[in-house]
Protein backbone atom coordinates (compact mmCIF):
# COMPACT_ATOMS: atom_id res chain seq x y z
CA UNK A 1 0.00 0.00 0.00
CA UNK A 2 1.20 3.41 -0.68
CA UNK A 3 0.94 6.73 0.83
CA UNK A 4 -1.21 9.13 -1.13
CA UNK A 5 1.74 11.67 -1.94
CA UNK A 6 3.51 8.71 -3.89
CA UNK A 7 0.59 8.63 -6.55
CA UNK A 8 1.56 8.57 -9.90
CA UNK A 9 -0.42 10.13 -12.93
CA UNK A 10 -2.73 7.59 -14.01
CA UNK A 11 -4.53 8.45 -17.53
CA UNK A 12 -7.51 6.10 -17.17
CA UNK A 13 -9.23 3.20 -19.25
CA UNK A 14 -11.25 5.48 -21.21
CA UNK A 15 -14.40 3.62 -23.15
CA UNK A 16 -17.41 5.29 -24.50
CA UNK A 17 -18.40 7.45 -27.34
CA UNK A 18 -20.52 9.58 -26.35
CA UNK A 19 -21.00 9.23 -22.73
CA UNK A 20 -17.44 8.47 -21.83
CA UNK A 21 -16.60 6.78 -18.75
CA UNK A 22 -13.32 5.35 -17.23
CA UNK A 23 -13.54 1.84 -17.06
CA UNK A 24 -10.77 1.50 -14.57
CA UNK A 25 -11.40 -0.82 -11.40
CA UNK A 26 -11.64 1.78 -8.15
CA UNK A 27 -12.55 1.31 -4.60
CA UNK A 28 -12.84 3.31 -1.81
CA UNK A 29 -12.28 2.58 1.99
CA UNK A 30 -12.11 4.26 5.15
CA UNK A 31 -11.76 2.85 9.08
CA UNK A 32 -13.58 4.48 11.56
CA UNK A 33 -13.28 4.42 15.62
CA UNK A 34 -15.76 5.52 18.27
CA UNK A 35 -15.42 6.79 21.40
CA UNK A 36 -17.00 8.98 24.12
CA UNK A 37 -16.56 12.71 25.39
CA UNK A 38 -17.27 13.33 28.77
CA UNK A 39 -16.31 16.13 30.85
CA UNK A 40 -13.67 17.00 28.36
CA UNK A 41 -12.13 13.51 28.36
CA UNK A 42 -12.03 11.37 25.26
CA UNK A 43 -12.16 7.47 26.38
CA UNK A 44 -12.68 4.46 24.41
CA UNK A 45 -16.41 3.65 23.59
CA UNK A 46 -16.20 0.05 25.20
CA UNK A 47 -15.47 1.99 28.77
CA UNK A 48 -19.12 3.26 28.92
CA UNK A 49 -20.74 0.45 30.74
CA UNK A 50 -18.18 0.86 33.34
CA UNK A 51 -19.42 4.65 34.25
CA UNK A 52 -21.72 5.56 36.66
CA UNK A 53 -25.59 6.37 35.77
CA UNK A 54 -24.97 10.28 36.05
CA UNK A 55 -21.58 9.71 33.53
CA UNK A 56 -23.69 8.08 31.00
CA UNK A 57 -26.30 10.02 31.06
CA UNK A 58 -23.44 12.99 30.15
CA UNK A 59 -21.55 10.78 27.93
CA UNK A 60 -21.79 11.91 23.90
CA UNK A 61 -20.92 8.83 21.70
CA UNK A 62 -18.70 10.26 18.74
CA UNK A 63 -16.63 8.82 16.01
CA UNK A 64 -13.71 9.70 13.82
CA UNK A 65 -12.33 8.78 10.09
CA UNK A 66 -8.72 8.05 11.03
CA UNK A 67 -7.39 6.37 7.70
CA UNK A 68 -8.87 5.69 3.80
CA UNK A 69 -7.91 3.86 1.07
CA UNK A 70 -8.45 4.28 -2.64
CA UNK A 71 -7.29 2.01 -5.34
CA UNK A 72 -6.90 2.30 -8.57
CA UNK A 73 -6.96 -1.44 -9.94
CA UNK A 74 -4.77 -3.16 -7.41
CA UNK A 75 -2.51 -0.57 -6.33
CA UNK A 76 -4.02 1.10 -3.16
CA UNK A 77 -3.24 4.33 -1.66
CA UNK A 78 -3.58 5.59 1.68
CA UNK A 79 -4.38 8.79 3.56
CA UNK A 80 -5.22 10.07 6.48
CA UNK A 81 -7.46 13.07 7.07
CA UNK A 82 -10.05 13.95 4.64
CA UNK A 83 -7.68 16.99 3.60
CA UNK A 84 -5.56 14.24 2.03
CA UNK A 85 -8.15 12.80 0.33
CA UNK A 86 -9.48 16.07 -1.08
CA UNK A 87 -5.70 16.12 -2.53
CA UNK A 88 -5.56 13.04 -3.63
CA UNK A 89 -8.65 13.48 -5.57
CA UNK A 90 -7.84 16.45 -6.94
CA UNK A 91 -4.34 14.94 -8.60
CA UNK A 92 -6.81 11.90 -9.68
CA UNK A 93 -8.63 14.58 -11.09
CA UNK A 94 -5.81 16.32 -13.09
CA UNK A 95 -4.85 13.54 -15.03
CA UNK A 96 -8.23 12.15 -15.98
CA UNK A 97 -11.34 14.61 -15.86
CA UNK A 98 -13.71 11.64 -17.37
CA UNK A 99 -15.78 10.04 -15.17
CA UNK A 100 -15.06 7.63 -12.53
CA UNK A 101 -17.06 5.07 -10.91
CA UNK A 102 -15.79 4.10 -7.38
CA UNK A 103 -17.40 1.20 -5.46
CA UNK A 104 -17.84 1.35 -1.88
CA UNK A 105 -18.81 -1.90 0.31
CA UNK A 106 -21.53 -0.53 1.97
CA UNK A 107 -21.93 3.04 0.80
CA UNK A 108 -24.28 3.93 3.22
CA UNK A 109 -21.56 3.69 6.17
CA UNK A 110 -19.14 5.49 4.33
CA UNK A 111 -21.88 8.45 3.20
CA UNK A 112 -22.52 9.63 6.65
CA UNK A 113 -18.70 10.52 6.52
CA UNK A 114 -18.50 11.53 3.09
CA UNK A 115 -21.19 13.91 2.84
CA UNK A 116 -20.06 15.56 6.08
CA UNK A 117 -16.83 16.70 3.97
CA UNK A 118 -18.13 16.68 0.34
CA UNK A 119 -21.23 18.02 -1.43
CA UNK A 120 -23.16 15.44 -3.47
CA UNK A 121 -25.59 15.35 -6.13
CA UNK A 122 -28.28 12.83 -7.60
CA UNK A 123 -28.30 10.37 -4.45
CA UNK A 124 -30.15 7.25 -5.10
CA UNK A 125 -31.23 4.72 -2.34
CA UNK A 126 -33.01 1.95 -1.82
CA UNK A 127 -34.82 3.38 1.32
CA UNK A 128 -33.82 5.73 3.83
CA UNK A 129 -30.24 5.87 4.62
CA UNK A 130 -29.83 2.78 2.14
CA UNK A 131 -27.35 4.85 -0.52
CA UNK A 132 -26.71 2.77 -3.71
CA UNK A 133 -25.00 5.33 -5.52
CA UNK A 134 -24.22 9.02 -5.49
CA UNK A 135 -22.33 11.41 -7.41
CA UNK A 136 -20.04 14.00 -6.10
CA UNK A 137 -20.47 17.96 -7.34
CA UNK A 138 -17.13 18.69 -7.14
CA UNK A 139 -15.54 15.64 -8.85
CA UNK A 140 -16.76 13.70 -11.73
CA UNK A 141 -16.74 10.90 -9.46
CA UNK A 142 -19.64 8.55 -9.23
CA UNK A 143 -19.86 6.18 -5.73
CA UNK A 144 -21.57 2.93 -5.80
CA UNK A 145 -22.54 0.39 -3.29
CA UNK A 146 -21.00 -2.78 -4.01
CA UNK A 147 -22.49 -4.67 -1.39
CA UNK A 148 -26.32 -4.03 -2.73
CA UNK A 149 -24.82 -5.55 -6.01
CA UNK A 150 -23.37 -8.51 -4.52
CA UNK A 151 -25.92 -8.83 -2.03
CA UNK A 152 -22.76 -10.31 -0.01
CA UNK A 153 -20.92 -9.62 3.55
CA UNK A 154 -16.88 -8.23 2.01
CA UNK A 155 -15.20 -11.44 4.04
CA UNK A 156 -17.71 -13.80 2.23
CA UNK A 157 -17.12 -12.20 -1.25
CA UNK A 158 -13.75 -14.22 -1.94
CA UNK A 159 -15.91 -17.38 -1.19
CA UNK A 160 -18.96 -16.46 -2.90
CA UNK A 161 -17.29 -15.51 -6.37
CA UNK A 162 -14.31 -17.52 -6.14
CA UNK A 163 -11.66 -15.01 -6.16
CA UNK A 164 -8.37 -15.29 -5.93
CA UNK A 165 -7.77 -13.41 -2.31
CA UNK A 166 -9.61 -13.73 1.20
CA UNK A 167 -10.35 -10.81 3.60
CA UNK A 168 -7.90 -10.48 6.42
CA UNK A 169 -9.23 -11.29 10.24
CA UNK A 170 -8.73 -10.14 13.22
CA UNK A 171 -5.87 -7.71 12.50
CA UNK A 172 -7.82 -4.64 13.44
CA UNK A 173 -8.97 -4.36 16.93
CA UNK A 174 -11.67 -2.36 16.69
CA UNK A 175 -12.16 -1.51 20.00
CA UNK A 176 -9.03 0.60 20.56
CA UNK A 177 -9.15 4.46 20.05
CA UNK A 178 -7.24 5.75 16.83
CA UNK A 179 -7.09 9.13 15.46
CA UNK A 180 -5.39 10.00 12.32
CA UNK A 181 -2.27 10.41 14.31
CA UNK A 182 -2.34 7.39 15.15
CA UNK A 183 0.72 4.95 14.16
CA UNK A 184 -0.23 1.84 12.33
CA UNK A 185 1.02 -1.31 12.08
CA UNK A 186 2.27 -3.26 9.07
CA UNK A 187 -0.57 -5.74 10.28
CA UNK A 188 -2.89 -3.06 10.54
CA UNK A 189 -2.12 -1.31 7.62
CA UNK A 190 -2.32 -4.70 5.74
CA UNK A 191 -5.95 -5.38 7.01
CA UNK A 192 -6.80 -1.80 5.84
CA UNK A 193 -5.47 -2.97 2.08
CA UNK A 194 -7.53 -5.75 1.46
CA UNK A 195 -10.64 -4.49 2.21
CA UNK A 196 -10.20 -2.40 -1.16
CA UNK A 197 -8.33 -5.44 -3.02
CA UNK A 198 -10.98 -8.00 -2.32
CA UNK A 199 -13.59 -5.51 -3.90
CA UNK A 200 -11.24 -4.63 -6.60
CA UNK A 201 -11.18 -8.63 -7.03
CA UNK A 202 -15.31 -8.63 -7.41
CA UNK A 203 -15.06 -5.76 -9.71
CA UNK A 204 -13.15 -7.30 -12.14
CA UNK A 205 -14.86 -10.75 -12.04
CA UNK A 206 -18.35 -8.84 -12.94
CA UNK A 207 -16.26 -7.19 -15.82
CA UNK A 208 -16.46 -10.83 -17.27
CA UNK A 209 -19.99 -10.89 -17.69
CA UNK A 210 -20.88 -6.79 -18.15
CA UNK A 211 -17.33 -5.29 -19.77
CA UNK A 212 -18.23 -2.30 -18.26
CA UNK A 213 -18.10 -0.78 -14.84
CA UNK A 214 -20.78 1.56 -15.75
CA UNK A 215 -22.96 -1.47 -17.12
CA UNK A 216 -23.09 -3.76 -13.65
CA UNK A 217 -26.19 -3.56 -11.89
CA UNK A 218 -26.74 -1.64 -9.35
CA UNK A 219 -28.44 -4.53 -7.18
CA UNK A 220 -28.04 -8.47 -7.06
CA UNK A 221 -31.60 -8.56 -8.45
CA UNK A 222 -30.27 -6.29 -11.38
CA UNK A 223 -28.09 -9.46 -12.36
CA UNK A 224 -31.26 -11.73 -12.08
CA UNK A 225 -33.30 -9.59 -14.28
CA UNK A 226 -30.65 -9.53 -16.84
CA UNK A 227 -30.00 -13.82 -16.92
CA UNK A 228 -33.89 -14.18 -17.17
CA UNK A 229 -33.75 -11.74 -19.74
CA UNK A 230 -31.05 -14.00 -21.65
CA UNK A 231 -33.06 -17.29 -21.47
Amino acid sequence: MKYYEEYEPFFGDIVGDRKKVDNTIYSFDIETTSYIKLDGKIMQANKYLELTKDEQERAEFKSCMYIWMFSINDIVYYGRTWNDFKNFLIKLNFYNVNKKIVFIHNLAFEFQYLKSVFKFKNVIARKSHKVMKCEMEEFNIEFRCSYMMSNCALKLLPKVFKLPIEKKVGDLDYTLLRTPITNLTEKELGYCEYDCLVVYYYIKRELETYERVDKIPLTSTGHVRRELKEL
